[in-house]
C-alpha cells in the first residue's frame, strides 16, 4: 500500500513538471482546438479533446458534468448498479436481479461472487490527453475506512500516452467478521507511430480483494433482527455463522495488442495484421482456523486455494474498405492451467491448449450499421462457439433502434467441473454439457418514448450450485451449507423488458427505470424478481451567481419478492434455495449533489426508511441489506 502511495506522489510531481513544458502542449495545437480561459489567462484544450477509449470500442471524452446518470455511477463499482443488489458492507459481493452472460466463447468466470469487482481486459481505459489529467475520488464507507480511486494520465508526446490508476478501499462493516479491503492497480499505455503504420495498446492490472466471511446470520439472529428489538439495533450483537473465515481473491494480468498496417490504398482502404497477447493469473482462497459444522468435518484447519493461469494469443488480420466494410479474421490460442486445493500435495487440476477461428464483419448499408461475428472451436472441449448478428440504425434527431441475434455455447466454469476442499464432504468432479444460450433482442431509443429494450433467451444446460442436503446441525434449525453442482438439462425461457425515460418539468425532473421479467422453467433454478423499478425525483439549478450547480432529490428502488440465491463463501458463489423469499421492501435514498468548477460533491442518506418499514430487508436469505447511513464523497478533476 505504501509503495502505491509513494508511486502516485512521484507521478504527481512529474505531472507538475510536465505542465511547465510548453513543447508538449504546443505539439497538440494543430490537432486540438485550444480555447482561451478568461479567468486563468491560459490556453486550455477543449474538454472534448480529453479522449477515453477501450480496446476495439467507441471513443468518449472526459465528462465533468453533474447529471443523474453520473450520480447513479458514483459507487464502488463506478457503474450503474440498478440491476444488482448490494450487500451491507462495501466490497462484498452483489446479488443479481437480472440474468446476464458475457458474450464470449471463453469459459464462464469461475468465482462468480467476484465477477462484478473483477476488472476485465475490456474494462480497462486508454487515454489521449492534450495536457496531464488527474482524477481523484473519495467516498466514505460504513465504518473505519475509506474508498479512494485515483487516476493520472499524460501524453509525453502526441503519439504516446500512459495512465496510472489506483483504487483502494477498507470498510469494517456493521456486522461481525465482515471487514472488506481492496487494492487495485492499473497501468495502461497506447502508442501510434507518426505515419500511423504501427499502434500498440498495453496494460497491467493487479487486483487484491480480501473479505472476512461471516456466512450470514444464524436462524436465531434472523429472528432477533426481524423482531426490531432495540437491543439488536447495534448489528454487531447479532450472531453470525463464521467468526474465523476469510477469503482472498488475487489477480494479475499482462496485456498487449499491437497492429501493423501493411498497405493503404486510400485513407479508408487499409489492410493490417495484429496480435493480442494476454497472460493472467487468478487465485481464490478460503481460510478458517478450524472447521465448521456448516461444511462438515475436516482433519486440519481449512486453507483451500483455487488457481487459474491462462495465456491467450490472438492473431488477426483486418481489412477496411469502402466496399467490404471492416472485415476481420482471427485465430485464438487459449492455454489454461486450473488447480483446485492447490496448497495440498495431492491437488487436482487440468491443463489444455485449445484453438478457435473467428470471422467478423462491420458494414454501413442504407443508414444502418451491420455487424456480425462467427467463432468456431477447432479442437478442445472447453472453448465454445459464437454467432451474433446486430443491425443498428444510424441516430436521427428523434429515434434509433437496433436488433440482433446471439447463439452462444460456452463452458459453465472450471469450478463447476472440478473442485476439492480440505472439508471431507466438499468436492466433486463432473462431466458437464456446455451452456447454450440463444438470444433475440430489440432496442429502441426515442426522445419521445425513452429507451425500450426487449430480450428473449432460450437457456440450455444451466449449471448451478445447490445444497447437498438440508440436514440440521443444531437445535436452532440451522442447516449445513455443503455445496453440490447440478445441471438443468431442459430449456429455460427467459424474457426481459426494460424501459427508461426521464421527464423534465422546468428545473425539476423525474427519472424512471422499469424492468419486467418472466422465467418459464420446470424447476426453479433461475430465480429472479418479476418487477424492478427505480424512480428518482430531483431538482437542478445554478446557485450563488452560477458559482455552483446544485442537484437535490429523492430516489426510490423496489423489486418484487423472489427466492433469491444464497451466498456461499466456501466456493465464492451463490447456491439456489426455495425456503425463503426476499424483496418487496422499498429502498429510499435522499441526496444533495453539487458541482463547483471541475469538482462534484455527493451527499446521500441511504435507506432512510429502514427504521419505519420493518426489518424485512435482505440482500440474500441470511444477509441483511444496508441500514440507514449518511455517506459523502467527491470527484475532482485537474487538467494541468
Amino acid at each position: 500500500m505504501k509503495f502505491y502511495y509513494f508511486f502516485l506522489i512521484l507521478i504527481f510531481s512529474v505531472n507538475t513538471s510536465l505542465c511547465q513544458d510548453l513543447n508538449i502542449i504546443d505539439s497538440f495545437k494543430n490537432s486540438v482546438g485550444l480555447e482561451k480561459d478568461s479567468v486563468a489567462g491560459k490556453n486550455l484544450a477543449s474538454i472534448k479533446q480529453y479522449l477515453i477509449f477501450k480496446n476495439h470500442s467507441d471513443t468518449t471524452y472526459v465528462d465533468t458534468s453533474l447529471t443523474i446518470k453520473k450520480f447513479y455511477r458514483f459507487n464502488f463499482l463506478r457503474n450503474d448498479n440498478f440491476e444488482k443488489l448490494k450487500f451491507s458492507n462495501l466490497g462484498q459481493t452483489y446479488n443479481s436481479l437480472t440474468s446476464n452472460f458475457q458474450n464470449s466463447s471463453l469459459p464462464v468466470f469461475s468465482f462468480n461472487s467476484k465477477q462484478d469487482i473483477y476488472l476485465k481486459s475490456s474494462d480497462v481505459n486508454y487515454y489521449y490527453v492534450p495536457t496531464p489529467l488527474t482524477e481523484l475520488l473519495f467516498k466514505s464507507v460504513m465504518k473505519q475506512g475509506q474508498f479512494t480511486d485515483v487516476l493520472f494520465s499524460t501524453n509525453t508526446s502526441e503519439n504516446f500516452n500512459f495512465s496510472i490508476g489506483f483504487k483502494g478501499m477498507r470498510s469494517l462493516g456493521n456486522y461481525q467478521n465482515i471487514l472488506s479491503g481492496l487494492k487495485q492497480f492499473v497501468f495502461s499505455s497506447n502508442y501510434k507511430s507518426k505515419n500511423e503504420n504501427y499502434s500498440l495498446r498495453t496494460h497491467y492490472v493487479s487486483q487484491n480483494l480480501e473479505n472476512r466471511e461471516n456466512g450470514g446470520l444464524t436462524n436465531a439472529s434472523i429472528l432477533n433482527f426481524e423482531s426490531e428489538d432495540n437491543l439488536f439495533s447495534e448489528r454487531s450483537k447479532l450472531s453470525v455463522k463464521f467468526e474465523n473465515a476469510t477469503s482472498h481473491f488475487l489477480n494479475k494480468r499482462y496485456f498487449f495488442d499491437q497492429n501493423i498496417l501493411l498497405f493503404k490504398l486510400k485513407k479508408s482502404n487499409t489492410f493490417s495484421l495484429g496480435h493480442v497477447f494476454e497472460y493472467e493469473t487468478m487465485y481464490n482462497s478460503f481460510e478458517q482456523t478450524e472447521s465448521s459444522d456448516y461444511y462438515g468435518t475436516a482433519t486440519n484447519s481449512i486453507s483451500d486455494k483455487t488457481e487459474l493461469k491462462t495465456i491467450t494469443n490472438v492473431f488477426y488480420t483486418s481489412l477496411k474498405s469502402n466496399f467490404f466494410g471492416n472485415v476481420m479474421v482471427s485465430y485464438l490460442n487459449y492455454n489454461y492451467n486450473y488447480k483446485t486445493n492447490a496448497l495440498s500435495d495431492n491437488y487436482n487440476g487440468f491443463k489444455e491448449n485449445e484453438n478457435s477461428l473467428s470471422f467478423s464483419l462491420k458494414k454501413s448499408i442504407f443508414n444502418h450499421n451491420v455487424s456480425a461475428k462467427f467463432s468456431k472451436n477447432l479442437f478442445g472441449s472447453r472453448l465454445g462457439d459464437l454467432l451474433n448478428f446486430t443491425l443498428d440504425s444510424e441516430y436521427t434527431s428523434n429515434i434509433n433502434y437496433s436488433l440482433g441475434l446471439n447463439i452462444l455455447t460456452k463452458h459453465p466454469g472450471f469450478n463447476f467441473e472440478l473442485f476439492d476442499s480440505a472439508y471431507n464432504d466438499v468436492g466433486w468432479q463432473k462431466e458437464l454439457n456446455l451452456l447454450e444460450i440463444k438470444n433475440l433482442f430489440f432496442k429502441l431509443n426515442s426522445n419521445s418514448f425513452g429507451s425500450l429494450s426487449l430480450d428473449y433467451r432460450l437457456i440450455d444446460n444451466l449449471t448451478y450450485f445447490e445444497l447437498l442436503n438440508n440436514n440440521s446441525i443444531n437445535n436452532e434449525g440451522d442447516t449445513n451449507l455443503i455445496p453440490n453442482v447440478s445441471q438443468y438439462l431442459n430449456s429455460i425461457k427467459y424474457l426481459k423488458f426494460k424501459w427508461q425515460k426521464e421527464f423534465k418539468f422546468g428545473k425539476f425532473a423525474l427519472d424512471n427505470s422499469f424492468i419486467y421479467q418472466s422465467v418459464n422453467q420446470d424447476k426453479k433454478v433461475l430465480n429472479l424478481p418479476d418487477l424492478i423499478t427505480r424512480n428518482t425525483f430531483y431538482y437542478s439549478n445554478n446557485v450563488f451567481n452560477k458559482a455552483m450547480f446544485l442537484q437535490a432529490g429523492i430516489s426510490f428502488k423496489y423489486f418484487s419478492k423472489f427466492h433469491a440465491n444464497e451466498y456461499n463463501p466456501l466456493v465464492s458463489s451463490f447456491h439456489i434455495q426455495s425456503e425463503k423469499q426476499i424483496g418487496g421492501f422499498p429502498m429510499i435514498d435522499v441526496f444533495v449533489n453539487a458541482k463547483i468548477q471541475q469538482t462534484r460533491l455527493y451527499l446521500k442518506a441511504e435507506h432512510i426508511n429502514s427504521t419505519t418499514t420493518g426489518n424485512n430487508f435482505y440482500s440474500s436469505p441470511s444477509y441483511p441489506y444496508r441500514d440507514f447511513i449518511i455517506r459523502f464523497g467527491l470527484v475532482w478533476n485537474f487538467f494541468n
